[in-house]
């Protein structure tokens, strides 16, 4: 494959700077050279801008973009997209350490993809998760989160987020699909996957691309599949807020791409947006004839029961 493909990398920063410089070593350690780094920084009061200063004297592919108010991770990513004006572009934490040959080895998947796929794709991968005070290796992400990466349908996807944020990388072909960003969107990476499987495609690279650090400060993190299973049994309701949002995102898409849907994508995006409003039978009917399911019979059960 050629290298005079340029990926865009976009990394979102906010008093990231405890670990910031393990993972820009990382980043221009990439065995695919031809990358920009976009750091776009949410505020910061502690030293990160600084310390992007520094790597900006020292190469002139980082540049640095001081939001002029706090947007959040989730806008702060999405911006960042909208301003490339690359062919692809990648999505980076502050905190994480890269694999040295993660960008070649996505980009030749999203290659790979191209060739028989027109419009927006996005390509995720697996993550090792990392003990950022031991630095031990605690198991790859889907499977310590028993997340089926193989259902990644568009009823699926309206339920459940299958992608990790810091693994994804799509293409040009996205930015027409981000014009418009409404306030509903619960995680980037997320939406992104939503826009993709319905206009474009969602590809897995199966293997873990960079170390997923967890510490304290994380705003979404890996944690173990049992930790995720009792966190809800205890917050019932909590949860049912949260089902609410994933409704409401839901609703917040149909209004976005109605009218760019087929009709049997309309049918199931709109029938999953009314989920909060439809009967206890029927809402459950519905869940079950559209497979707005999650990964494995334990999430279900859950999910049956907050419905």
């Amino acid at each position: 494959m050629s290298r005079t493909e340029r990926v865009h990398i976009v990394m979102a920063t906010y008093n990231g700077a405890k670990f910031l410089k393990e993972q820009m070593d990382s980043l221009l350690r990439q065995t695919h050279n031809n990358i920009t780094i976009e750091v776009c920084d949410d505020g910061s009061t502690d030293e990160t801008c600084n310390m992007v200063e520094q790597y900006m004297e020292k190469d002139n592919r980082i540049t640095l973009h001081r939001n002029e108010k706090n947007l959040g991770y989730v806008f702060n990513f999405m911006e960042g997209i909208r301003r490339s004006d690359a062919q692809y572009i990648m999505l980076c934490d502050q905190d994480d350490i890269w694999k040295d040959d993660k960008v070649e080895k996505t980009l030749n998947r999203m290659k790979q993809e191209e060739s028989i796929t027109e419009g927006p794709i996005l390509v995720f991968s697996d993550a090792m998760n990392y003990n950022s005070d031991t630095e031990e290796n605690l198991g790859r992400f889907h499977e310590n989160s028993h997340l089926d990466v193989k259902k990644v349908d568009t009823a699926h996807l309206f339920m459940e987020n299958k992608c990790i944020g810091c693994t994804v990388m799509v293409n040009k072909q996205i930015q027409p699909y981000l014009k418009e960003l409404p306030k509903q969107i619960r995680v980037h990476d997320w939406w992104l996957a939503l826009i993709c499987s319905h206009f474009g495609k969602l590809v897995y690279l199966d293997e873990p691309t960079l170390l997923y650090r967890q510490h304290g400060g994380n705003m979404i993190g890996g944690s173990s599949f049992g930790n995720y299973f009792g966190n809800r049994m205890r917050a019932l309701q909590e949860q049912r807020e949260v089902l609410k949002k994933t409704y409401e995102q839901g609703a917040a898409f149909v209004q976005m791409f109605e009218g760019q849907m087929t009709e049997k994508q309309c049918e199931i995006a709109k029938c999953f947006a009314h989920l909060g409003q439809t009967g206890w039978i029927k809402r459950r009917y519905h869940v079950a004839k559209y497979g707005f399911l999650k990964s494995g019979l334990v999430r279900n059960i859950g999910l049956f029961i907050l419905l």
